[in-house]
């Protein structure tokens, strides 16, 4: 491969540092460092640092002077002038761009230092108790997940709140009895179904994972678990930390909440008659909360990256 040019010879008529005809660095930043590539306000500031706008104005008019006057120079014929001038006119508003881009900049980090400033100071004001108990509830399951996801577990799956992968059928069939823009296309429909049957592996494998914690547990309150294992193999119930490593794998976080999101809204939508035995519009959301409790729970197992976790004690 061709390196950049970097100095110049008798045969080559060199025409700057960074000039390079290279197809891979032909149209490519050649001068800014990597810093500058990731932050190119540091570019800008750099300039400016060194020249005041009027400066580079004068600067800039030297040297197009030369390129016009001077004999023998590279302007010599009227065309050749005539697209020095446009470039030189357009060289001068990009700087005067960038000097306003970099200007404005420094107003907008100002400010939000300043509006910072204002909130961290007036937070530090406010009496300790304001904070604590005028504005207060209960915290949600799904905010123990962080700190105790086989906790958020063992709650979803609670006898008292009788969670069943019944209701995560029932939720997806209505979903397709309802008007829902976001299950209008078939490609839609299937995707949510696979999603859906994968889901229903998952919740399974994380009942297993639960069943190992509560084996000691008195029989009537495992007699009285509502939920029952449904999907899973029995290879898949000797091994659920695969089934729930494969799904993790295979649905990225932004799809799941997005998927989720809409799922919910679908339901809701729902006009028909509901499936009291087995599902009302009353569950629909507890059923949501749910399962994401159980796949945030999941992601977070995953991400301690420990094998005891799956063996913890409740």
């Amino acid at each position: 491969m061709n390196e950049p040019l970097n100095t110049s010879t008798q045969e080559v008529v060199f025409t700057g540092k960074t000039y390079n005809k290279h197809p891979h660095w032909y149209n490519q930043p050649l001068r800014l460092t990597e810093e500058q590539l990731n932050n190119p306000f540091l570019g800008l500031d750099d300039f400016f640092e060194c020249y005041h706008l009027n400066e580079t104005r004068e600067l800039l008019w030297q040297w197009f002077s030369a390129v016009i006057s001077s004999p023998g120079s590279i302007s010599s014929e009227p065309l050749e002038r005539s697209n020095h001038i446009y470039f030189y006119e357009r060289i001068e508003e990009l700087i005067e761009a960038a000097f306003v881009i970099k200007t404005n900049q420094n107003k907008v980090y100002l400010n939000n230092n300043q509006n910072d400033n204002c909130i961290s100071n007036h937070l530090s004001q406010r009496p300790e108790e304001d904070l604590n108990e005028n504005f207060q509830k209960p915290k949600r399951l799904i905010e123990y997940v962080n700190e105790d996801p086989i906790y958020v577990i063992k709650e979803v799956f609670n006898p008292k709140n009788e969670f069943t992968s019944d209701q995560i059928k029932a939720w997806l069939s209505i979903t397709f009895l309802t008007e829902s823009c976001a299950y209008d296309e078939s490609e839609q429909r299937e995707q949510l179904k696979s999603f859906h049957d994968d889901l229903l592996l998952l919740t399974d494998a994380l009942y297993v994972i639960h069943s190992r914690k509560t084996e000691d547990a008195d029989t009537t309150q495992q007699h009285r678990c509502a939920y029952k294992i449904s999907v899973l193999s029995q290879e898949q119930i000797a091994n659920p930390e695969k089934v729930i490593i494969d799904f993790i794998k295979k649905y990225p976080q932004t799809y799941i909440d997005r998927e989720m999101e809409d799922w919910l809204e679908a339901g809701l939508c729902y006009t028909g008659k509901w499936p009291d035995d087995l599902f009302c519009r009353g569950q629909l959301l507890d059923t949501h909360r749910s399962v994401l409790c159980l796949i945030k729970s999941a992601e977070q197992l995953l991400k301690k990256e420990s094998p005891n976790l799956f063996n913890k004690e409740v």
